[in-house]
């Protein structure tokens, strides 16, 4: 009897250790491993995800996100191809609209919209730019970074015509009438100063698009199918085909902007590309910027990158988690503040607008931002575009010619096996 109640003495003793080490061992499981991939490899913003990463982990210790970056363009698809292909595909991807349908097709982005259904921020995010994540109404990805096109121009130049300087063109009529008085040629009747800086020739037409979608045209349709071809598209190619030769040097968009280099009175361009001359101290007060003349709805082009939880990923939940985190209402006014990136929350709108009486407008240019085709083909249109509005700026065959040429080209694209 006394050697029983020994042993249940021990075993009184010993399982609250046993207890107590079991515990222990559970506390120092492995955090689950998650890998981000975001395109780009600036500087300033790899800094600012390394942050972001940084206080999630501490926050978060049960997940751990580590990070890496690629270039824009080749280096960024050749590393997630790379991964996919070896089975290693990542849990968080950061790329831009134009990655959506291949890589969903391909099965290399997961969709969210389970998630995002529950999401306290699905209500404040602005309806334009949760469009760009959306494909054949699944959700896919949720925006950190837009990039707007943006109309500026030279308010001293305005002046100096007898123009208000506080009233930028509004319509297509204006805008070829205010081109064509700021316009300044020498004695050899070559331009000196472009009164509308336009390119005749770039990587990616988006200058064209801004047009066309504030002509109330689009490139596709409900069912996915391209639309190049559009009596809106016709319209402002003839438009632009009437008068850039008249108000513009010819340039790239590949190459610096006369607008930047002080010989244009005015242009569309890259919100981020028009950052240093509103930083230069010689035109301070002199550049205005607004939505682009329209002649039905305002819109503009918008670029935007988004955070996509990858297909092979095992963690969504924690994938997920790190997105929200990501996209709080402070990380999007930190993106603003650190790296001036315009917000996407409806919410934040005024605050950002506090920051910088310009940021109104750049606000407004993502809220009315449309970009590039969510689809399959978007690549191909990219290169067909481009050719098309060069062709007819160059006088070399007529809109409607130009443009029936590329549908039926882009279309062929499409059914080829």
């Amino acid at each position: 009897m006394k050697r029983l109640i020994v042993v249940l003495l021990l075993l009184c003793l010993v399982l609250p250790l046993l207890s107590v080490t079991g515990c222990q061992t559970e506390q120092k499981e492995e955090p689950v491993a998650l890998s981000f991939v975001r395109i780009g490899n600036d500087a300033a913003e790899a800094d600012y995800w390394k942050r972001v990463i940084a206080d999630f982990n501490a926050e978060i210790p049960d997940v751990l996100v580590t990070y890496d970056d690629a270039a824009i363009g080749e280096a960024m698809e050749t590393k997630l191809n790379a991964m996919f292909s070896a089975g290693l595909g990542p849990d968080l991807i950061g790329h831009g609209i134009m990655s959506v349908a291949a890589r969903v097709e391909a099965g290399h982005y997961k969709p969210i919209t389970p998630y995002f259904d529950t999401w306290d921020g699905k209500d404040d995010l602005m309806p334009s730019v949760l469009a760009n994540g959306v494909y054949q109404g699944e959700v896919y990805g949720l925006a950190y970074s837009t990039t707007p096109f943006i109309f500026a121009w030279r308010k001293d130049l305005f002046s100096a015509e007898g123009l208000d300087p506080e009233k930028p063109p509004q319509n297509w009529a204006e805008l070829e009438s205010y081109a064509r008085t700021l316009t300044k040629k020498d004695s050899n009747d070559q331009i000196t100063q472009s009164g509308f800086a336009f390119p005749r020739s770039a990587g990616n037409f988006v200058e064209f698009d801004t047009l066309v979608f504030g002509n109330g045209g689009l490139f596709y349709d409900a069912e996915g199918n391209p639309t190049l071809n559009g009596q809106a598209q016709q319209e402002t190619l003839e438009f632009l085909s009437g008068f850039v030769a008249d108000v513009s040097i010819a340039f790239s968009s590949t190459d610096t902007n006369p607008f930047i280099a002080g010989t244009a009175a005015m242009t569309l361009i890259n919100n981020v590309a028009l950052t240093p001359m509103l930083q230069n101290p010689d035109y301070e007060g002199k550049v205005g910027i607004a939505l682009a003349p329209h002649q039905k709805d305002p819109a503009m082009f918008c670029g935007c990158n988004m955070l996509f939880i990858g297909g092979d990923s095992s963690h969504p939940d924690e994938a997920f988690t790190f997105i929200e985190f990501a996209l709080s209402a402070d990380e999007v006014m930190a993106r603003a503040k650190e790296l001036n990136i315009p917000v996407t929350r409806q919410s934040l709108v005024a605050s950002f607008t506090a920051l910088d009486p310009m940021n109104a407008v750049r606000a407004e240019c993502v809220e009315k931002g449309i970009g590039m085709p969510r689809t399959t083909w978007a690549a191909t249109f990219q290169k067909i575009r481009n050719d098309l509005v060069q062709q007819v700026l160059y006088n070399k065959m007529p809109a409607a010619d130009a443009l029936a040429n590329a549908q039926s080209e882009l279309e062929a694209e499409i059914a080829a096996p």
